[in-house]
């Protein structure tokens, strides 16, 4: 083998590596290092294949580190001698040569079928862990709010009144945008639907009954959960994260007492009088459908009203409304209070707590409406 010279870089802060010799001997010289590693290995790749008797002289490396001298012990067991050894080199080979250094086994990818056996009961224990923690909190707050009903000494009428600000005046402006375009969406499609069969007349029935008894709490609900509950969990896992929530507890004050029951008896209070008024504004967007479309003036939209629906119907989304704002700001209050301390984690249960509270809202929705069916209502 031709006697050849590598040189891992220019510049003589680098560490550098010589291979130089014939044959079957060669001798390395310089530093065997992670950084000269590949060098090494590209000049003798050839040179180690089995073969005859070979020897390599090492007498003259200035370092060696770990990966140089597996590289070595590589050699040595395809039959390459090691001369020149210093006492210290050797100690580092003997140590890296009695290692059993054996391949990493590859792991078993399980049958399909199995993993999707596996995520579904992992699925299904989150989902009962999860209905197990909600409950707990909703225990918790509920008993804390009652409490404080109970005992209005206990109150925060400050941080009550800010919470209906924020969560109730602050949304009038979407909220009653939302009504008038849900309202003329369904009367738009109504007329759409029944103009064939001349039933036009009856959007106007459709779009009262429609706002009153589902959309305008809906509606309302899913903003209310989307804005105010995002914002519950955003300001108590800021609150976390910057250690605030454990500054109270040292000061023997209960978070619950100060961070959820004023934002629940907000909420709770806000969310009926937003539903009236999305109702209202509902009404008035199926005003504006019915003259657009329908030739009705708004005076004829009002007398037509009594005939269409009642006060039962208005009961009935009105009675949905302090059940949905209670939940929606449990679970709000619940995730903050889960943060962990990073600007992922708020975001991370910022987003399930919206989520979350949107499912809940969906799911006590249709649970009314079975119920109130039954009922009669």
């Amino acid at each position: 083998m031709p006697a050849h010279a590598q040189h891992a870089s220019a510049s003589p802060s680098l560490p550098a590596l010589v291979v130089s010799g014939e044959g079957d001997r060669l001798a390395l010289a310089g530093a065997l290092e992670i950084s000269t590693l590949v060098e090494a290995e590209n000049a003798l790749k050839a040179w180690s294949q089995p073969g005859p008797s070979r020897q390599l002289d090492v007498a003259q490396l200035d370092s060696l580190d770990t990966p140089g001298a597996l590289f070595l012990c590589g050699l040595r067991d395809k039959g390459v001698g090691l001369i020149g050894v210093s006492a210290e080199h050797r100690a580092l080979l003997d140590l890296i040569y009695g290692l059993e250094l054996k391949p990493i086994p590859k792991v078993r990818i399980a049958p399909r079928w199995r993993q999707l056996v596996v995520q579904l009961g992992k699925g299904a224990h989150d989902v009962r862990h999860e209905v197990i923690e909600i409950i707990r909190f909703v225990g918790r707050a509920a008993s804390w709010t009652v409490s404080a009903l109970l005992h209005p000494a206990c109150l925060r009428p400050a941080s009550i009144s800010r919470h209906i600000t924020e969560t109730g005046i602050h949304a009038l402006p979407i909220i009653g945008l939302m009504a008038i375009m849900i309202a003329i969406v369904i009367g738009y499609q109504g007329v759409a639907q029944l103009r064939p069969f001349g039933g036009e007349d009856y959007t106007i029935n459709l779009v009262a009954v429609s706002v009153l008894r589902e959309m305008g709490v809906l509606i309302t609900a899913i903003m209310v959960a989307g804005r105010s509950g995002s914002a519950f969990t955003a300001e108590i896992g800021v609150m976390e994260t910057r250690e605030e929530v454990d500054a109270l507890k040292v000061m023997g004050i209960e978070p619950m007492q100060v961070l959820v029951v004023p934002r629940v008896i907000a909420l709770v209070i806000t969310l009926p009088l937003l539903t009236f008024f999305a109702d209202i504004m509902g009404l008035v967007g199926g005003a504006a459908i019915a003259q657009a479309l329908l030739d009705v003036s708004p005076t004829q939209y009002l007398a037509r009203l009594p005939q269409v629906v009642d006060g039962q119907d208005l009961f009935v989304g009105l009675f949905k409304a302090p059940v949905f704002a209670f939940f929606i700001a449990v679970i709000g209050c619940m995730h903050g209070l889960r943060v962990t301390g990073s600007a992922a984690s708020v975001g991370r249960e910022t987003t399930r707590a919206v989520v979350k509270s949107i499912f809940l809202v969906i799911v006590l929705d249709a649970f009314f409406s079975i119920l109130f069916e039954k009922l009669g209502l």
